[in-house]
Protein backbone atom coordinates (compact mmCIF):
# COMPACT_ATOMS: atom_id res chain seq x y z
CA UNK A 1 0.00 0.00 0.00
CA UNK A 2 1.47 3.60 -0.97
CA UNK A 3 2.46 5.97 2.11
CA UNK A 4 -0.93 7.94 3.07
CA UNK A 5 0.25 11.35 3.67
CA UNK A 6 -2.21 13.29 5.50
CA UNK A 7 -3.49 15.37 2.34
CA UNK A 8 -6.55 16.87 3.78
CA UNK A 9 -4.26 18.26 6.55
CA UNK A 10 -2.78 20.56 3.28
CA UNK A 11 -5.76 21.21 2.08
CA UNK A 12 -7.44 22.40 5.50
CA UNK A 13 -4.83 25.15 5.65
CA UNK A 14 -4.83 26.20 2.23
CA UNK A 15 -8.17 26.69 2.69
CA UNK A 16 -9.47 27.56 5.97
CA UNK A 17 -7.17 29.35 7.13
CA UNK A 18 -6.90 31.89 4.03
CA UNK A 19 -10.16 33.41 5.04
CA UNK A 20 -8.45 34.70 8.30
CA UNK A 21 -6.93 38.16 7.33
CA UNK A 22 -7.54 39.74 10.68
CA UNK A 23 -5.15 37.07 12.60
CA UNK A 24 -1.64 37.93 10.90
CA UNK A 25 0.50 35.72 12.61
CA UNK A 26 -2.41 32.96 12.17
CA UNK A 27 -2.60 33.09 8.37
CA UNK A 28 1.35 33.40 8.49
CA UNK A 29 1.35 29.81 10.57
CA UNK A 30 -1.23 28.16 8.21
CA UNK A 31 0.89 29.68 5.00
CA UNK A 32 4.11 27.95 6.07
CA UNK A 33 2.32 24.71 7.42
CA UNK A 34 1.26 24.63 3.24
CA UNK A 35 4.52 25.47 2.02
CA UNK A 36 6.32 22.68 3.95
CA UNK A 37 3.60 19.98 3.07
CA UNK A 38 3.20 21.07 -0.42
CA UNK A 39 7.08 20.56 -0.71
CA UNK A 40 7.74 24.15 -1.66
CA UNK A 41 10.44 24.44 1.25
CA UNK A 42 12.30 22.01 2.08
CA UNK A 43 11.39 21.53 6.67
CA UNK A 44 13.72 20.69 8.72
CA UNK A 45 12.55 18.99 12.24
CA UNK A 46 13.91 22.30 13.52
CA UNK A 47 11.92 23.73 11.35
CA UNK A 48 8.65 21.77 12.12
CA UNK A 49 9.50 21.61 15.83
CA UNK A 50 9.26 25.66 15.94
CA UNK A 51 5.69 25.58 13.58
CA UNK A 52 4.24 23.65 16.67
CA UNK A 53 5.41 25.80 19.02
CA UNK A 54 3.92 29.16 17.28
CA UNK A 55 0.72 27.04 16.98
CA UNK A 56 0.57 25.98 20.42
CA UNK A 57 1.46 30.00 21.54
CA UNK A 58 -1.91 30.34 18.86
CA UNK A 59 -4.22 28.05 21.13
CA UNK A 60 -2.49 29.61 24.34
CA UNK A 61 -3.62 33.14 23.14
CA UNK A 62 -7.41 32.12 23.10
CA UNK A 63 -7.59 34.69 20.21
CA UNK A 64 -11.15 35.36 18.40
CA UNK A 65 -12.05 33.58 15.83
CA UNK A 66 -9.75 30.91 16.00
CA UNK A 67 -10.66 27.10 16.42
CA UNK A 68 -8.63 25.80 18.76
CA UNK A 69 -9.73 21.70 18.07
CA UNK A 70 -8.49 22.80 14.27
CA UNK A 71 -5.19 24.55 15.55
CA UNK A 72 -4.54 21.53 17.53
CA UNK A 73 -5.12 19.37 14.73
CA UNK A 74 -2.32 21.08 12.86
CA UNK A 75 -0.02 20.46 16.15
CA UNK A 76 -0.73 17.11 15.62
CA UNK A 77 -0.24 17.33 12.02
CA UNK A 78 2.97 18.73 12.47
CA UNK A 79 4.06 15.78 14.73
CA UNK A 80 3.46 12.82 11.77
CA UNK A 81 5.67 14.81 9.31
CA UNK A 82 8.22 15.20 12.34
CA UNK A 83 8.58 11.38 11.86
CA UNK A 84 9.26 11.41 7.87
CA UNK A 85 11.60 13.86 8.96
CA UNK A 86 13.23 11.58 11.46
CA UNK A 87 12.70 12.67 14.38
CA UNK A 88 12.79 9.71 17.01
CA UNK A 89 10.43 11.72 19.60
CA UNK A 90 7.51 11.87 17.17
CA UNK A 91 5.45 9.06 17.37
CA UNK A 92 4.94 9.75 21.10
CA UNK A 93 4.51 13.12 20.69
CA UNK A 94 1.80 12.64 17.73
CA UNK A 95 -0.30 10.45 19.97
CA UNK A 96 -0.47 13.01 22.85
CA UNK A 97 -1.26 15.86 20.02
CA UNK A 98 -4.45 13.84 18.85
CA UNK A 99 -5.19 12.60 22.52
CA UNK A 100 -5.64 16.44 23.60
CA UNK A 101 -7.62 16.77 20.40
CA UNK A 102 -10.35 13.72 21.42
CA UNK A 103 -10.73 14.68 25.11
CA UNK A 104 -10.28 18.73 25.27
CA UNK A 105 -12.67 19.01 21.93
CA UNK A 106 -15.47 16.32 22.11
CA UNK A 107 -17.32 17.73 19.57
CA UNK A 108 -14.62 18.50 16.88
CA UNK A 109 -15.06 16.88 13.16
CA UNK A 110 -11.01 15.87 13.48
CA UNK A 111 -12.30 12.64 15.74
CA UNK A 112 -12.06 10.16 13.27
CA UNK A 113 -8.59 11.32 11.70
CA UNK A 114 -7.47 11.44 15.40
CA UNK A 115 -8.24 8.12 15.89
CA UNK A 116 -7.05 6.81 12.81
CA UNK A 117 -3.11 8.73 13.32
CA UNK A 118 -3.05 7.54 16.87
CA UNK A 119 -3.76 3.96 15.48
CA UNK A 120 -0.64 4.34 12.75
CA UNK A 121 2.01 5.51 15.36
CA UNK A 122 0.77 3.06 17.90
CA UNK A 123 1.53 0.39 14.69
CA UNK A 124 4.94 2.44 14.41
CA UNK A 125 6.58 1.65 17.35
CA UNK A 126 5.09 -1.81 17.70
CA UNK A 127 1.83 -1.21 20.10
CA UNK A 128 -0.79 -3.58 18.11
CA UNK A 129 -3.23 -3.82 21.34
CA UNK A 130 -3.44 -0.11 21.07
CA UNK A 131 -3.43 0.53 17.67
CA UNK A 132 -6.38 -2.02 17.48
CA UNK A 133 -8.57 -0.76 19.59
CA UNK A 134 -8.27 3.21 17.91
CA UNK A 135 -8.33 1.29 14.46
CA UNK A 136 -11.55 -0.45 16.25
CA UNK A 137 -13.03 3.12 16.85
CA UNK A 138 -12.82 4.26 13.42
CA UNK A 139 -14.29 1.53 12.15
CA UNK A 140 -17.44 1.24 14.46
CA UNK A 141 -18.44 4.73 15.44
CA UNK A 142 -17.20 6.66 11.88
CA UNK A 143 -18.00 4.21 9.90
CA UNK A 144 -19.21 6.48 7.31
CA UNK A 145 -16.34 8.71 7.22
CA UNK A 146 -13.76 8.46 3.88
CA UNK A 147 -10.95 7.18 6.63
CA UNK A 148 -13.32 4.37 7.91
CA UNK A 149 -11.76 1.73 4.95
CA UNK A 150 -8.49 2.50 5.25
CA UNK A 151 -8.86 1.74 9.13
CA UNK A 152 -10.51 -1.60 8.62
CA UNK A 153 -7.58 -2.58 5.95
CA UNK A 154 -4.99 -1.70 8.84
CA UNK A 155 -7.37 -3.48 11.27
CA UNK A 156 -7.53 -6.41 8.89
CA UNK A 157 -3.96 -6.34 8.47
CA UNK A 158 -2.53 -6.72 12.44
CA UNK A 159 -5.14 -9.52 12.74
CA UNK A 160 -4.05 -11.43 9.74
CA UNK A 161 -0.33 -10.84 11.61
CA UNK A 162 -1.45 -11.51 14.65
CA UNK A 163 -3.11 -14.74 13.53
CA UNK A 164 -6.50 -14.38 13.99
CA UNK A 165 -7.38 -15.06 10.21
CA UNK A 166 -11.00 -15.82 10.90
CA UNK A 167 -11.32 -12.23 12.25
CA UNK A 168 -9.42 -10.74 9.35
CA UNK A 169 -11.15 -12.55 6.69
CA UNK A 170 -13.85 -11.32 7.71
CA UNK A 171 -12.77 -7.38 7.92
CA UNK A 172 -11.42 -8.09 4.31
CA UNK A 173 -14.65 -9.55 2.71
CA UNK A 174 -16.78 -6.74 4.18
CA UNK A 175 -14.34 -3.89 2.42
CA UNK A 176 -14.75 -5.93 -0.92
CA UNK A 177 -17.84 -5.85 -0.63
CA UNK A 178 -18.68 -2.37 0.58
CA UNK A 179 -15.96 0.24 0.21
CA UNK A 180 -16.06 2.61 -2.38
CA UNK A 181 -12.39 3.37 -2.46
CA UNK A 182 -11.10 1.07 -5.49
CA UNK A 183 -7.70 0.90 -4.48
CA UNK A 184 -8.56 -0.22 -1.16
CA UNK A 185 -10.81 -2.95 -2.45
CA UNK A 186 -8.28 -4.26 -5.23
CA UNK A 187 -5.53 -4.59 -1.33
CA UNK A 188 -8.18 -6.44 0.57
CA UNK A 189 -9.04 -8.92 -2.53
CA UNK A 190 -4.99 -9.46 -2.76
CA UNK A 191 -4.38 -9.87 1.01
CA UNK A 192 -7.88 -11.89 1.46
CA UNK A 193 -6.43 -14.74 -1.28
CA UNK A 194 -2.84 -14.25 0.90
CA UNK A 195 -4.85 -14.89 3.51
CA UNK A 196 -6.76 -17.99 2.04
CA UNK A 197 -3.38 -19.69 0.55
CA UNK A 198 -2.05 -22.55 3.18
CA UNK A 199 1.45 -21.00 3.30
CA UNK A 200 3.18 -18.58 5.39
CA UNK A 201 1.85 -14.91 5.01
CA UNK A 202 3.59 -12.82 3.23
CA UNK A 203 4.60 -9.83 5.26
CA UNK A 204 2.38 -6.92 5.26
CA UNK A 205 3.21 -3.60 3.68
CA UNK A 206 4.85 -0.79 6.00
CA UNK A 207 2.28 0.91 8.21
CA UNK A 208 4.18 4.14 9.46
CA UNK A 209 2.60 6.96 9.25
CA UNK A 210 3.72 9.73 7.23
CA UNK A 211 7.32 7.36 6.17
CA UNK A 212 9.44 7.97 9.06
CA UNK A 213 13.22 7.56 8.09
CA UNK A 214 14.66 4.19 7.90
CA UNK A 215 17.25 5.30 9.65
CA UNK A 216 15.74 6.41 12.88
CA UNK A 217 14.19 4.00 15.20
CA UNK A 218 11.83 5.45 17.34
CA UNK A 219 11.93 4.31 21.22
CA UNK A 220 9.27 1.61 22.35
CA UNK A 221 6.41 2.82 24.82
CA UNK A 222 7.28 2.03 28.33
CA UNK A 223 6.34 -1.61 29.61
CA UNK A 224 2.85 -2.32 30.47
CA UNK A 225 2.16 -4.99 33.78
CA UNK A 226 1.42 -7.60 31.20
CA UNK A 227 2.18 -7.92 27.70
CA UNK A 228 -0.48 -8.59 25.24
CA UNK A 229 0.31 -11.61 23.27
CA UNK A 230 -1.92 -13.42 20.51
CA UNK A 231 -1.15 -16.53 22.25
CA UNK A 232 -3.22 -15.63 25.19
CA UNK A 233 -6.45 -15.96 23.11
CA UNK A 234 -7.56 -19.38 24.15
CA UNK A 235 -10.09 -19.73 21.64
CA UNK A 236 -10.60 -19.40 17.86
CA UNK A 237 -12.77 -15.60 18.08
CA UNK A 238 -16.32 -15.52 17.61
CA UNK A 239 -17.44 -18.68 19.12
CA UNK A 240 -18.61 -17.75 22.68
CA UNK A 241 -18.59 -13.89 22.50
CA UNK A 242 -18.29 -11.37 19.38
CA UNK A 243 -19.27 -8.11 20.69
CA UNK A 244 -18.45 -6.50 24.10
CA UNK A 245 -19.36 -3.41 25.13
CA UNK A 246 -17.79 -1.63 27.50
CA UNK A 247 -19.87 1.16 29.30
CA UNK A 248 -17.58 3.84 31.16
CA UNK A 249 -19.91 4.72 34.18
CA UNK A 250 -20.59 8.70 34.40
CA UNK A 251 -19.09 11.54 31.98
CA UNK A 252 -19.84 15.12 30.87
CA UNK A 253 -21.99 17.18 33.57
CA UNK A 254 -22.22 14.04 35.81
CA UNK A 255 -18.67 13.72 37.36
CA UNK A 256 -19.46 10.92 39.59
CA UNK A 257 -17.94 10.04 42.72
CA UNK A 258 -15.38 11.31 44.21
CA UNK A 259 -14.17 15.51 44.66
CA UNK A 260 -13.56 17.45 47.68
CA UNK A 261 -9.84 16.36 48.07
CA UNK A 262 -10.19 13.09 46.03
CA UNK A 263 -9.87 12.13 42.46
CA UNK A 264 -13.27 12.16 40.41
CA UNK A 265 -14.88 9.33 39.52
CA UNK A 266 -15.73 10.12 35.69
CA UNK A 267 -12.23 10.47 34.48
CA UNK A 268 -10.66 6.96 36.11
CA UNK A 269 -13.70 5.24 34.64
CA UNK A 270 -13.16 6.43 31.39
CA UNK A 271 -9.49 5.75 31.20
CA UNK A 272 -10.24 2.25 32.88
CA UNK A 273 -12.43 0.98 30.34
CA UNK A 274 -10.03 2.32 27.55
CA UNK A 275 -7.73 -0.17 28.50
CA UNK A 276 -10.12 -3.02 28.97
CA UNK A 277 -10.88 -2.05 25.07
CA UNK A 278 -7.40 -1.67 24.32
CA UNK A 279 -6.67 -5.04 25.84
CA UNK A 280 -9.92 -7.01 24.52
CA UNK A 281 -9.70 -5.66 20.77
CA UNK A 282 -6.01 -7.07 20.80
CA UNK A 283 -7.43 -10.52 21.66
CA UNK A 284 -9.82 -10.48 18.29
CA UNK A 285 -13.01 -9.14 20.29
CA UNK A 286 -15.31 -6.47 18.83
CA UNK A 287 -14.81 -4.01 21.26
CA UNK A 288 -17.47 -0.69 21.66
CA UNK A 289 -17.58 2.34 24.31
CA UNK A 290 -20.71 3.72 25.12
CA UNK A 291 -18.59 7.13 25.28
CA UNK A 292 -15.18 7.27 24.24
CA UNK A 293 -14.80 11.12 25.54
CA UNK A 294 -16.33 13.03 28.29
CA UNK A 295 -19.73 13.40 27.84
CA UNK A 296 -23.00 12.85 29.52
CA UNK A 297 -24.90 9.81 28.49
CA UNK A 298 -28.74 8.97 30.12
CA UNK A 299 -28.47 5.58 31.80
CA UNK A 300 -31.22 4.22 29.29
CA UNK A 301 -29.01 5.03 26.73
CA UNK A 302 -26.44 3.21 27.41
CA UNK A 303 -28.39 0.08 27.76
CA UNK A 304 -30.33 0.54 24.38
CA UNK A 305 -26.53 1.30 22.54
CA UNK A 306 -25.57 -2.52 23.84
CA UNK A 307 -28.82 -3.66 22.20
CA UNK A 308 -28.32 -1.65 18.73
CA UNK A 309 -25.37 -3.12 18.16
CA UNK A 310 -26.18 -6.74 19.40
CA UNK A 311 -23.76 -7.16 22.63
CA UNK A 312 -22.72 -10.31 23.82
CA UNK A 313 -21.54 -9.18 27.18
CA UNK A 314 -21.95 -5.61 28.82
CA UNK A 315 -19.49 -4.02 31.71
CA UNK A 316 -19.86 -1.01 33.26
CA UNK A 317 -16.96 0.67 34.78
CA UNK A 318 -16.87 2.79 38.20
CA UNK A 319 -15.16 3.88 41.07
CA UNK A 320 -17.13 4.04 44.72
CA UNK A 321 -17.44 6.76 46.91
CA UNK A 322 -18.33 6.93 50.64
CA UNK A 323 -19.00 9.31 54.18
CA UNK A 324 -15.96 7.18 55.50
CA UNK A 325 -12.57 7.86 54.10
CA UNK A 326 -11.59 4.27 55.67
CA UNK A 327 -14.12 2.51 53.54
CA UNK A 328 -11.89 0.45 50.77
CA UNK A 329 -12.01 -2.50 48.33
CA UNK A 330 -13.52 -3.69 45.30
CA UNK A 331 -16.64 -5.09 44.65
CA UNK A 332 -19.15 -6.25 41.54
CA UNK A 333 -22.57 -6.33 41.15
CA UNK A 334 -25.16 -8.09 38.57
CA UNK A 335 -28.84 -7.29 38.35
CA UNK A 336 -31.59 -8.67 41.00
CA UNK A 337 -34.62 -7.25 41.64
CA UNK A 338 -34.05 -7.16 45.49
CA UNK A 339 -30.33 -6.18 46.62
CA UNK A 340 -27.95 -8.13 48.66
CA UNK A 341 -28.10 -5.41 51.77
CA UNK A 342 -28.22 -1.79 52.70
CA UNK A 343 -25.22 -0.43 50.74
CA UNK A 344 -25.93 -2.06 47.81
CA UNK A 345 -29.19 0.02 47.80
CA UNK A 346 -27.35 3.51 48.58
CA UNK A 347 -24.86 2.39 45.78
CA UNK A 348 -27.62 1.70 43.23
CA UNK A 349 -29.57 4.79 44.22
CA UNK A 350 -25.92 6.75 43.54
CA UNK A 351 -25.82 5.10 40.36
CA UNK A 352 -29.32 5.34 39.05
CA UNK A 353 -29.26 9.19 39.26
CA UNK A 354 -30.04 10.81 35.72
CA UNK A 355 -31.61 7.55 34.35
CA UNK A 356 -33.79 9.14 32.17
CA UNK A 357 -36.41 6.22 33.20
CA UNK A 358 -40.07 7.47 34.12
CA UNK A 359 -41.49 5.70 37.49
CA UNK A 360 -43.72 3.70 34.91
CA UNK A 361 -41.25 2.85 32.69
CA UNK A 362 -38.78 1.54 35.72
CA UNK A 363 -41.42 -0.89 37.03
CA UNK A 364 -42.48 -2.37 33.54
CA UNK A 365 -38.32 -3.10 33.11
CA UNK A 366 -38.29 -4.77 36.80
CA UNK A 367 -41.88 -6.93 35.94
CA UNK A 368 -39.92 -8.61 32.86
CA UNK A 369 -36.28 -8.71 34.53
CA UNK A 370 -36.48 -12.50 35.97
CA UNK A 371 -38.06 -13.88 32.84
CA UNK A 372 -35.54 -11.91 30.08
CA UNK A 373 -32.48 -11.37 32.02
CA UNK A 374 -29.14 -13.08 32.73
CA UNK A 375 -29.26 -12.95 35.85
CA UNK A 376 -27.41 -16.48 36.53
CA UNK A 377 -24.68 -15.96 33.66
CA UNK A 378 -24.06 -12.85 35.18
CA UNK A 379 -23.33 -14.01 38.49
CA UNK A 380 -20.71 -16.05 36.92
CA UNK A 381 -19.00 -13.62 35.02
CA UNK A 382 -19.01 -11.61 38.06
CA UNK A 383 -17.49 -13.83 40.36
CA UNK A 384 -14.52 -14.32 37.81
CA UNK A 385 -14.10 -10.30 37.46
CA UNK A 386 -13.91 -9.99 41.26
CA UNK A 387 -11.92 -12.42 41.55
CA UNK A 388 -9.35 -11.41 38.96
CA UNK A 389 -9.63 -8.04 40.76
CA UNK A 390 -8.92 -8.94 44.08
CA UNK A 391 -6.33 -10.94 43.14
CA UNK A 392 -4.30 -8.44 40.81
CA UNK A 393 -4.78 -5.34 42.88
CA UNK A 394 -4.22 -6.80 46.56
CA UNK A 395 -7.45 -4.97 47.66
CA UNK A 396 -10.01 -6.20 50.04
CA UNK A 397 -12.27 -8.01 48.85
CA UNK A 398 -16.12 -7.08 49.28
CA UNK A 399 -17.68 -9.48 47.50
CA UNK A 400 -20.24 -10.40 44.39
CA UNK A 401 -23.99 -8.58 44.78
CA UNK A 402 -26.87 -8.27 43.32
CA UNK A 403 -28.84 -4.70 43.23
CA UNK A 404 -31.01 -2.68 41.28
CA UNK A 405 -28.81 -0.65 38.89
CA UNK A 406 -30.60 1.13 35.79
CA UNK A 407 -27.43 0.67 33.46
CA UNK A 408 -27.61 -3.01 33.39
CA UNK A 409 -31.74 -3.03 32.96
CA UNK A 410 -32.67 -4.59 29.98
CA UNK A 411 -29.82 -5.50 28.33
CA UNK A 412 -30.54 -9.54 27.58
CA UNK A 413 -26.84 -10.21 28.49
CA UNK A 414 -24.49 -11.14 30.39
CA UNK A 415 -23.80 -7.69 32.34
CA UNK A 416 -22.00 -6.72 35.46
CA UNK A 417 -21.18 -3.31 37.19
CA UNK A 418 -17.89 -2.88 38.47
CA UNK A 419 -16.97 -0.81 41.32
CA UNK A 420 -12.79 -0.64 40.72
CA UNK A 421 -12.24 0.91 44.61
CA UNK A 422 -12.92 3.91 47.00
CA UNK A 423 -12.04 7.36 45.35
CA UNK A 424 -12.58 8.49 48.87
CA UNK A 425 -10.09 6.86 50.78
CA UNK A 426 -6.81 8.62 49.88
CA UNK A 427 -4.75 5.38 49.62
CA UNK A 428 -6.91 3.70 47.54
CA UNK A 429 -7.87 6.86 45.54
CA UNK A 430 -4.68 7.81 44.83
CA UNK A 431 -4.00 4.50 43.29
CA UNK A 432 -7.06 4.46 41.04
CA UNK A 433 -5.47 7.89 39.87
CA UNK A 434 -2.56 6.09 38.83
CA UNK A 435 -2.19 4.64 34.99
CA UNK A 436 -0.30 1.93 36.39
CA UNK A 437 -2.88 0.77 38.53
CA UNK A 438 -6.03 1.68 36.14
CA UNK A 439 -3.86 -1.10 33.52
CA UNK A 440 -3.45 -3.39 36.34
CA UNK A 441 -7.41 -3.05 36.85
CA UNK A 442 -8.15 -3.45 33.57
CA UNK A 443 -5.55 -6.65 33.16
CA UNK A 444 -7.64 -8.57 35.95
CA UNK A 445 -10.92 -7.27 34.30
CA UNK A 446 -9.91 -8.75 31.10
CA UNK A 447 -8.62 -11.94 32.75
CA UNK A 448 -12.00 -12.70 34.57
CA UNK A 449 -14.33 -12.01 31.45
CA UNK A 450 -11.69 -14.76 29.48
CA UNK A 451 -12.51 -17.15 32.62
CA UNK A 452 -16.20 -16.79 32.17
CA UNK A 453 -16.06 -17.14 28.55
CA UNK A 454 -14.10 -20.31 28.98
CA UNK A 455 -16.45 -21.64 31.19
CA UNK A 456 -19.36 -21.28 28.73
CA UNK A 457 -17.26 -23.07 26.12
CA UNK A 458 -17.01 -25.97 29.24
CA UNK A 459 -20.14 -25.79 29.47
CA UNK A 460 -21.14 -25.97 26.01
CA UNK A 461 -18.98 -28.96 25.54
CA UNK A 462 -20.18 -31.03 28.35
CA UNK A 463 -23.51 -30.52 27.09
CA UNK A 464 -22.26 -31.65 23.96
CA UNK A 465 -20.45 -34.66 25.31
CA UNK A 466 -23.92 -35.59 27.23
CA UNK A 467 -25.98 -35.46 24.09
CA UNK A 468 -23.59 -37.49 22.54
CA UNK A 469 -23.75 -40.22 25.21
CA UNK A 470 -27.57 -40.08 25.35
CA UNK A 471 -28.14 -40.49 21.90
CA UNK A 472 -24.85 -43.64 21.94
CA UNK A 473 -27.21 -45.30 24.86
CA UNK A 474 -30.64 -44.77 23.11
CA UNK A 475 -29.26 -46.60 20.32
CA UNK A 476 -28.02 -49.49 21.80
Amino acid sequence: MRPYYPCMVILLFASIYSGCSTITSYNELSERHYEYTSGDKRATVGDWRALISEFENINRSNIEGVSADEVQYAIASCWLWCIKAGDPEAPQQAISAFRRLIYAYPDSEHLPQAHYWIARCYTLIGDSARAAYHYQIVTNQYADTDIAAEAQLALGRSYAEHGFDTRAETLYVEIVESADNKEIINLATEELKTLKTPINHTKQPDETPAEPHPQVKPQPPAPEPETITPGSLTREFGLTAKTIVIDAGHGGKDPGGGGAGSPIEKPIALNISKKVGAILSAKGYKVLLTRDSDRFIQLKERTAFATRHNADLFLSIHANASGNPKANGIETYYLDVTSTDKNAEIIAARENANSGYSIQELESLLKGLIVESKSEDSRRLAQHVQKELVAATGAADRGVKHARFVVLIGTRVPAILVETGFLTNPTEGQKLNSDTYQQTVATAIVRGVEKFLGDIEQISQDSKNKSRRYFTTTKR
